[in-house]
């Protein structure tokens, strides 16, 4: 299948709202603010991120070659530069994570991400990790995983008041609904995004291959977040923010509504590029362009 390279995407235009909106509530809390910068300093970063380079495996052209040129063609098709460093970890659930900031950011995909998916779905979960990075959402997220693991102790975390530290966890999983939305759009196929949160939601490996998915759709279909709804949002919303991991039904649920809304397929739309007009070339480029970025040659005569 070849891929539509989405030049120019916004994240505006596919972010869920309910992750804009609780983020935006974060972000008006002036001591909220001070600690996010306040953290990006803390040793503890910089530890953790020398920690995962020195103990997992990475991803470059020659380790792995069609594994990278995969990332690459994702991070192509969301618009995503520079590529981040990519490392693996001999883990087997089925799982991603991103650390870091600005330039040094770094993605870690357990093992059994890579040998337990086909190469669709993993354009999903590599389009998922992305999906954070384009959306600034990695450094609070950092935070969030610190406050999981009780981490404290840490003043910059610590020192925040429990009503902000219960709303960081809180949009730390509402955070996933606009991953996953750059996950689809990572791998353009419904069906194939469900496969893959289908597997990360615990399909036994030996019934890969078998049609689960309507009794899954039927199953997420009927779970829905109704943050109007008080009875389902107190909950719900105690148990998301105090999980390890969102609750992948409620994805699965969350995507097939923007999905069935048309404002998918209205993403795509609007973000085809053009094409470089040299036959030699032809490679997507960004509406409007003048010259090439790939042959330096001009568009128009």
């Amino acid at each position: 299948m070849e891929y539509r390279h989405l030049v120019g995407l916004d994240t505006q235009t596919y972010e869920h709202p309910y992750d804009r909106t609780v983020l935006n509530m974060l972000n008006e809390k002036t001591v909220f603010t001070a600690a996010t910068n306040a953290f990006m300093n803390l040793s503890y970063v910089k530890w953790q991120l020398v920690a995962l380079k020195g103990g997992h495996f990475q991803v470059t052209p020659e380790s792995c070659e069609s594994l990278y040129a995969l990332i690459k063609d994702v991070a192509n098709t969301l618009d995503v530069s520079p590529i981040p460093e990519i490392y693996t970890e001999w883990k087997y659930d089925i799982n991603g994570r991103t650390f870091g900031f600005g330039d040094d950011t770094l993605i870690v995909f357990n093992s059994g991400t890579v040998d337990l998916l086909t190469d669709e779905e993993l354009r999903f979960v590599v389009g998922h990790e992305f999906g954070h990075i384009k959306s600034g959402h990695v450094i609070k997220h950092m935070m969030a995983q610190m406050l999981n693991l009780a981490v404290g102790g840490v003043p910059v975390i610590g020192n925040l008041a429990d009503p902000i530290k219960y709303l960081l966890l809180y949009w730390n999983r509402l955070s996933e609904f606009t991953a996953d939305r750059a996950g689809l759009l990572a791998c353009q196929d419904i069906d194939v995004a469900l496969n893959a949160i289908i597997k990360v939601a615990g399909l036994p490996y030996k019934y890969f291959g078998n049609n689960v998915k309507e009794s899954f759709l039927k199953q997420a279909k009927s779970f829905s977040l109704d943050l109007n709804d008080i009875t389902d949002q107190t909950v719900k919303m105690i148990t998301i923010a105090t999980s390890n991991h969102p609750w992948t039904v409620m994805r699965a649920a969350e995507l097939i509504k923007w999905y069935e809304s048309g404002e998918y397929q209205k993403v795509m739309d609007t973000n085809k590029p053009d094409i470089c007009i040299w036959p030699d070339c032809a490679k997507p480029i960004p509406k409007g362009t003048d010259y090439c970025p790939y042959c330096d040659r001009k568009q128009h005569f």
